[in-house]
């Protein structure tokens, strides 16, 4: 398979995390549901605050 195709991958399932009552840890503004099933002992980021803090990780080595 070339470089840039579409490979197929099917869309991460959400998880529904609105009885946990999260906040993004960056700007505060509530979290209902999540790519992943969060551990009490990470932070949590919204959607707009995770792109921001991609993108000061540089560029992607893929």
């Amino acid at each position: 398979m070339a470089f840039g195709q579409d490979r197929g991958f099917a869309p991460r399932p959400m998880v529904d995390v609105s009885s946990m009552n999260l906040s993004c840890a960056t700007c505060g503004v509530a979290i209902t549901e999540l790519p992943f099933q969060p551990s009490a002992d990470r932070p949590v980021y919204c959607r707009d605050c995770n792109r921001k803090r991609k993108a000061n990780f540089g560029p992607s080595r893929f």
